[in-house]
């Protein structure tokens, strides 16, 4: 840098910036051992026939000169000067409301030009330096009235020399709940309000789930769905889908987290030519912090099965109902011969009634009790029926679906191949009863309308110690597949017909020359 006038002759050049390190990313811990510096740059004059260098490291962060006298450092690296003597309250506060942390007059020049000026006059008024001369300060030319924005940053610099360098890191998060398992409602297992605290520093916080459902939310207090961030002092809750749930205990992560509002501080770097001028850069500082809660989602899920009490196998047909403990009605349901399943039971006690029988069956009076709690989650109920006399229960359904089909033509012979009864299911199970001890087989004669006919000969005997049966039969959907041979037959057909036409036409037009 070079020196314009005669108070400023001295001076060699200046390496001037301040490093703002826009650390939204995460913290700074502690600045860096060695930095490395670019090569100059020559500001404009603007006061008093001043001007001088400045430049960047060579990553771009803005650095500010020490010593005016001092030949300008560039091109070089810098080691870092523990306990400066230069860095203190007042140099800090005039580097981070300086360029380009902020704009002063909108001309970046202009700005670095009022930064570097405003430190070496803050240094003359706290050091005794003599970095700025009179003329700069009170007599020389500023025909762009830069002058009192530099002295104005160097003594809004001095009234703070006293105050802290280094930033204290008071940032700080919390979230509590009262209860950590969320309840079923409506359709979704919701948490109760999560509520955040956080110091004074923190304006807003995030949150993020993990280990979580499709469709899991959050909800603030405002009724805003998955926000980006929330204010500080927002609650929220947590919503998981329960059609997602399966039965058993799920764990869900919540992360909540936030960054505090910036903090500076400023470091002393000597170059490794002793000659040149040391510099200062200013940090950026904020500090991260995060909370986690794990909160529980206890479903439930009951599969109660009807079955015949001399088989064990499941039977259709009969109307159940669920009660709570204080015997309110929660649902009701026609068994089938799968198990019927109820999901999401809140803790406590609860009865399965019969309200009717399937057909030839005795009503049952029992009252089947079990207990929902947090051991037990996954309960399993057997219903049983007993038989008031012979009943052969018969169900034709789809393979896949397991739902019952109407339209199968079913025949019953006894041992001898001689016909019983033949009869069409319906939507409905078909029972047999009072048939006499003895062999006998079920088969099907015909299948519903788009189903493939089962080959299946069920057998089946009936004596005193077999007085039920419990039959399903199963029928897979027919797959079309195009009959090749037919139309090939056509295809045929068509050339035929379509040769013989030319053979008359030819006949005829023959004729007509002759």
């Amino acid at each position: 840098m070079k020196n314009l006038t005669r108070f400023t002759k001295k001076a060699l050049t200046l390496l001037i910036a301040a490093v703002i390190m826009l650390g939204s990313m995460g913290n700074v811990n502690a600045a860096a051992e060695t930095i490395q510096l670019g090569p100059a740059t020559q500001t404009g004059t603007y006061i008093a026939g001043v001007s001088f260098s400045y430049k960047n490291t060579v990553g771009g962060d803005y650095l500010y000169c020490l010593n005016m006298a001092k030949k300008t450092a560039q091109n070089t690296s810098a080691t870092l000067v523990r306990n400066s003597k230069y860095v203190d309250g007042g140099l800090v506060y005039i580097l981070k409301n300086g360029y380009p942390n902020k704009t002063i007059t909108g001309d970046k020049d202009k700005d670095y030009y009022i930064t570097q000026t405003a430190v070496w006059w803050y240094l003359d008024l706290t050091r005794g330096s003599l970095n700025l001369g009179d003329q700069f300060k009170e007599h020389g030319s500023d025909n762009y009235n830069l002058r009192h924005y530099v002295k104005e940053l160097a003594y809004a610099g001095y009234n703070h020399r006293n105050d802290k360098v280094t930033p204290s890191y008071n940032t700080t998060i919390n979230a509590t709940i009262a209860d950590t398992t969320l309840s079923l409602n409506d359709g979704y297992y919701v948490s109760q309000d999560v509520k955040v605290s956080t110091s004074s520093d923190v304006s807003a916080y995030k949150v993020a789930v993990t280990n979580a459902p499709e469709g899991t939310v959050v909800v603030s207090s405002t009724g805003a769905t998955n926000p980006a961030s929330l204010k500080a002092g927002e609650t929220f809750k947590i919503k998981v889908p329960a059609n997602k749930v399966n039965s058993g205990n799920l764990s869900l992560n919540v992360k909540v987290s936030a960054t505090g509002a910036a903090g500076y501080a400023a470091y002393e770097y000597q170059p490794a030519d002793k000659e040149m001028q040391n510099v200062a850069l200013l940090e950026k500082i904020q500090k991260t912090v995060s909370k986690d809660l794990t909160l529980t989602i206890a479903s439930t899920k009951v599969t109660i099965t009807k079955v015949d009490g001399n088989t064990g196998k499941a039977v259709a047909g009969a109307e159940l109902v669920l009660k709570d403990a204080n015997g309110n009605k929660i649902t009701s349901w026609t068994s089938t011969t799968s198990g019927h399943i109820i999901k999401d039971l809140k803790n406590g006690t609860y009865t399965v009634e019969e309200v009717k029988a399937p057909e030839g069956y005795v009503l049952s009076n029992e009252k089947v009790k079990f207990t929902i709690d947090d051991a037990n989650r996954d309960v399993k109920v057997t219903f049983k029926n007993k038989a008031k006399q012979v009943v052969i229960n018969i169900t034709k359904v789809d393979q896949e679906t397991r739902a019952l089909l109407p339209g199968a033509v079913l025949v019953i012979k006894d041992s001898t191949g001689k016909e019983l009864t033949r009869f069409t299911t319906t939507d409905k199970p078909y029972v047999l009863l009072n048939i006499e001890n003895g062999t006998y087989t079920v088969e099907e004669i015909s299948a519903p309308a788009g189903y493939i006919k089962s080959d299946q000969v069920i057998t089946f005997t009936v004596d005193d110690e077999h007085m039920s049966h419990q039959i399903v039969f199963v029928n897979a959907k027919e797959v079309i597949v195009p009959d090749t041979a037919s139309a090939a037959s056509i295809i045929m057909i068509i050339l035929g017909i379509g040769i013989t036409g030319l053979g008359i036409k030819y006949i005829v037009k023959n004729g007509k020359k002759a």
